[in-house]
């Protein structure tokens, strides 16, 4: 499933590291997730977050989610944290959601 990554169910997960992909800081602040062959699968700005930054060096691994409807892109409505949360809640239910925990690397 998704190039290693598994699919997240409601219910109990089973995630685990995924070889060879891996989520980088860019200089700008832009998060790059890479694919095993060293291509970039998705490049996005998201807001700052000191703290997720700091985890995410200390522990080396974030997790990282796949699938339609995931909040990456805004609906032209207002769009709030809730509906983010209901809208990935949905997919999940549905089975249209897979993850992975991936490698972290700041290259700023």
């Amino acid at each position: 499933m998704a190039s290693g990554m598994r699919r997240f169910p409601r219910g109990i997960a089973d995630l685990r590291t995924t070889p060879g992909w891996a989520l980088h800081r860019l200089a700008d602040d832009r998060i790059e997730l890479c694919s095993p062959d060293g291509g970039v699968y998705s490049r996005i700005s998201v807001p700052s977050s000191p703290d997720w930054y700091a985890a995410a060096l200390h522990h080396g691994y974030v997790v990282c989610f796949y699938g339609p409807q995931l909040g990456v892109r805004t609906p032209p409505e207002q769009y709030t944290d809730a509906k983010r949360l209901e809208e990935f809640r949905t997919t999940r239910g549905r089975g249209l959601v897979a993850g992975g925990i991936i490698a972290y690397r700041n290259n700023r």
